[in-house]
């Protein structure tokens, strides 16, 4: 069983060198060519960029810390909130303790207009 492979063949201008033994320098999923960028910097441009980055992560920094910040406000008037609240429903407990208690219901008016049972026989 044999196999028919074809090997992809690059367009571009090869930099082809053979080693001692005449075979090729380079091998497969190498690059043929080596790449060279247009663009450079001078030791100015890398320096105001350095300077730029920092500036940048600087501002980055404060902004997560003022937000951090500002979310700690939010939670201590919450808590302030929650503890006036807590406060307000034991006052209301209380005033419906009292409300509730057997001296202030002997002592309404509508149990005034009630009458005391008569007595009942039950049969065994």
């Amino acid at each position: 069983m044999t196999q028919n492979r074809q090997q992809f063949v690059s367009t571009r201008k090869h930099q082809f060198t053979t080693s001692s033994s005449g075979a090729s320098a380079w091998g497969r999923n190498q690059n043929l060519t080596p790449f060279a960028s247009g663009a450079k910097l001078g030791p100015i441009a890398n320096v105001v960029l350095i300077i730029l980055l920092i500036a940048f992560l600087g501002l980055l920094y404060l902004t997560q810390l003022t937000r951090t910040s500002t979310f700690g406000y939010e939670m201590n008037e919450i808590n302030a909130e929650k503890s006036q609240l807590a406060a307000e429903q034991d006052d209301l407990k209380i005033e419906s303790a009292r409300l509730q208690s057997l001296t202030r219901v002997q002592d309404s008016a509508v149990a005034a207009t009630m009458t005391t049972p008569v007595d009942s026989n039950y049969m065994e």
